[in-house]
């Protein structure tokens, strides 16, 4: 057996899966800390992020959405994410999904405890030549919305 068939079985180096694991969490982190602003840190030169507004084409319309988000001081939000599950496809790139539970309070004071929403995160890693994994693609899907 070898190629794909081999690594799937296989699966990932440890640290690979931890620095990917890392990575989903770090994205979501920075949203949630006002530090939107360094979103593009984390994306290919050539990524896409779909779900989240328009279709963001590239590392820097990436990273002027993330601009414009921190630039939203009145909102408040957490990213509380589980279910991760990461599949190899070759050495340098893998594939993976990620459940989101979204809470978010616009404007002053606490807000609500309830989820503005349930989705899912579908995600292709790429393994950069200094060997950072950076997200090739995310695409977010809302499975359910706010009541």
């Amino acid at each position: 057996m070898t190629g794909a068939a081999q690594i799937a079985i296989s699966g990932l180096d440890p640290r690979d899966r931890a620095a990917i694991e890392q990575l989903i969490q770090r994205h979501a982190w920075l949203i949630d800390h006002g530090k939107a602003d360094r979103i593009g840190e984390l994306f290919a030169e050539d990524a896409v992020l779909y779900g989240i507004g328009p279709d963001k084409i590239g590392r820097a319309a990436i990273a002027e959405w993330g601009r414009q988000r921190a630039a939203l001081t009145e909102r408040r939000s957490r990213h509380l994410q589980s279910n991760i599950l990461i599949e190899p496809l070759s050495p340098e790139t893998a594939r993976g999904w990620v459940a989101l539970t979204l809470y978010r309070h616009d404007g002053p004071g606490e807000g609500l405890a309830m989820p503005l929403l349930i989705a899912e995160y579908a995600d292709h890693y790429r393994k950069a030549p200094d060997g950072a994994w950076l997200f090739a693609e995310r695409r977010l899907s809302v499975l359910f919305g706010a009541a």
